[in-house]
């Protein structure tokens, strides 16, 4: 199932036309390459310009201090006070999640640990957010699977498809799955981990309509970095893009990431927890 891009102001329209319990929120995924890059270029270059998104889920982020300096750069062009979540597992490659708390109430915050296989790569992290103005709740989740190793690659798509099951609020999850969508050919060309998450329309991608590569590699022509929304409550609508599409994004330099982020918009129908 792919989800079509509906127009801004028929969702307006059913905002105003008696939904009023529906939920608009904006979000966005982005590696921001630990190790390889200048978190203050990032911040200045790719994140500070961006306004109106919600919440942002990075990975690969080294520690707390960069996790601050992305909240920092949100916060210039937003007016609004966002705060941030810091996974605990990864070493120096953890998962972060930055909030508007003008917008959002946390009510809790977990790590999936079972997802961290061998207890060597990540948990993921999952915040519990409410929307002030609604009321609606929701399951925001961040994620970086295995790269190097194909079978735990594999069982962690398994595990989180378990778990997105029990769940009855909406998920909306982000991150670097690391499934190689292959650009030209993705729907027949791609690792088996997408397939075992979105099983039985667990998990649907929140497909751009323009799909290009979202790693700065020599090697492949693939999409890593994905938004997923759970199927179960079907959201109103959803769209998304790959952000910085301009060919001079890559190749990866020492200050910036060697991955593009990913935005996605959506309009949740009111569920109650």
């Amino acid at each position: 199932m792919r989800y079509r891009f509906i127009p801004l102001f028929i969702v307006l329209l059913t905002l105003l036309s008696g939904c009023q319990s529906a939920t608009q929120l904006s979000v966005i995924g982005f590696n921001v390459e630990s190790g390889d890059a200048d978190p203050n270029y990032i911040a200045n270059q790719y994140i500070k310009p961006i306004r109106g998104v919600d919440l942002w889920g990075f990975s690969e982020v080294q520690n707390q201090s960069w996790a601050d300096r992305f909240e920092s750069a949100i916060e210039i062009n937003n007016q609004a006070d966002f705060k941030s979540l810091l996974g605990t597992t990864g070493n120096a490659d953890k998962l972060a999640i930055v909030y508007n708390s003008n917008q959002l109430n946390l009510i809790k915050k977990e790590e999936l640990n079972q997802i961290n296989i061998g207890g060597s790569v990540r948990a993921a992290l999952v915040g519990h957010f409410q929307v002030k103005s609604t009321g609606q709740e929701f399951l925001f989740m961040v994620n970086h699977l295995y790269r190097t190793n194909d079978r735990s690659r594999h069982e962690q798509a398994r595990l989180l498809n378990r778990w997105a099951q029990k769940q009855t609020l909406p998920i909306i999850a982000v991150g670097d799955y690391n499934f190689d969508w292959d650009v030209k050919n993705g729907d027949s060309k791609r690792d088996p981990g997408y397939d075992l998450l979105t099983e039985n329309d667990v998990f649907t991608w929140v497909r751009p309509q323009e799909i290009i590569a979202t790693h700065c590699s020599t090697r492949y022509n693939t999409v890593l970095d994905f938004v997923f929304i759970s199927s179960r409550p079907k959201p109103i609508s959803a769209s998304s893009k790959i952000l910085y599409p301009e060919a001079d994004y890559c190749p990866d330099t020492p200050q910036k990431s060697d991955h593009r982020p990913v935005q996605a918009t959506f309009v949740l129908p009111k569920v109650q927890p």
